[in-house]
């Protein structure tokens, strides 16, 4: 067990880095493309956070390495110099309510340039898996880690809720959401929180917003 948190800790750190290959390639999650098309100017993308796909050899040799469970990348990018801060969070809710806030955090960020964001999720042991979420501004970062159960779920899935989303000062974004359920079967993913919250027994969601 403790193998295993220290190999997340470092997955962490290397993401920090910049070891891994994150550059956009093959989708593993279907992504949604909100607010944001194929035809936008250079300074429309400049102004947006998008998700990064990595290619199946990619997850395989990062969950190999770390043990990680689910693993979401995004690149983020402003060209509004008012625009200094990221709050990153994650929403727990249970049943169809909100129960709790976890992996709150915060920091700055600079303009006119790309920085990133990642989640993952790792199993610690049959009960428990633990939760990483970091941001990389240039060479330094920041990050946010915990713990949740797994409590008796026999079905889960995971995805992005965003392909591309135009940033906008102070307004929420949710970028990616874990579900599960006490049953077994199958999942059906929908980029829509609302619907993911009426429909499964447990759901987390990531969320950013950003800010001066």
């Amino acid at each position: 067990m403790k193998l295993k948190v220290f190999l997340a800790c470092l997955f962490a750190l290397a993401f920090a880095a910049g070891i891994w290959n994150d550059a956009p390639k093959k989708h593993l999650a279907k992504p949604v493309n909100s607010n944001a098309s194929s035809s936008a100017s250079p300074h429309e993308k400049a102004n947006a956070i998008s998700y990064v796909p990595i290619t199946d050899d990619e997850y395989a040799s990062i969950r190999s390495a770390s043990g990680a469970d689910s693993l979401f990348i995004y690149k983020f990018q402003t060209d509004d110099e008012n625009i200094a801060w990221i709050d990153c969070w994650m929403e727990h809710y249970v049943n169809g309510s909100y129960k709790e806030t976890l992996a709150s955090m915060g920091t700055s960020m600079r303009s006119k340039r790309e920085n990133k964001l990642y989640w993952s999720l790792t199993s610690v042991n049959d009960k428990e898996q633990m939760w990483i979420v970091s941001v990389r501004d240039g060479g330094s970062f920041s990050s946010s880690k915990g713990s949740i159960a797994k409590e008796a779920f026999a079905s889960s899935t995971w995805g992005s809720m965003i392909g591309s989303q135009k940033i906008v000062p102070e307004e929420p974004i949710t970028l990616s959401a874990i579900v599960r359920k006490k049953e077994l079967g199958s999942i059906t993913f929908r980029p829509e929180p609302d619907e993911l919250i009426k429909s499964y027994d447990e759901v987390y969601l990531l969320k950013c917003r950003f800010k001066s």
